[in-house]
């Protein structure tokens, strides 16, 4: 992999898989903004949306080595963050 922009996020988490860190590198730059705007929209609180944001990537990196291209990046990622953020208001909403 020689981590060109060119590269597709599946060609990227594949070869971060075979343990290339600059396609991770990559795909953590490529989707750093647009998913942390996601959460932001969703939770409403800075604080809130760094400790998700911070989780659903440790999460994609847990994945790493049983990820399977079986839909687009981008669409586990962002089903990912919005199962979080429904933990999050499932959990909230059963606090005093």
């Amino acid at each position: 992999m020689d981590g060109t922009a060119a590269s597709t996020d599946d060609e990227l988490m594949r070869a971060w898989a075979a343990g290339d860190v600059r396609a991770f590198e990559q795909l953590y730059g490529r989707h750093k903004g647009p998913l942390y705007r996601f959460l932001l929209r969703q939770l409403r609180n800075p604080a809130t949306t760094d400790e998700i944001f911070q989780d659903v990537w440790q999460r994609v990196v847990a994945a790493r080595d049983g990820w399977r291209p079986d839909a687009a990046f981008s669409t586990w990622l962002y089903r990912i963050a919005h199962n979080r953020v429904a933990d999050h208001w499932r959990a909230a909403s059963h606090r005093p």
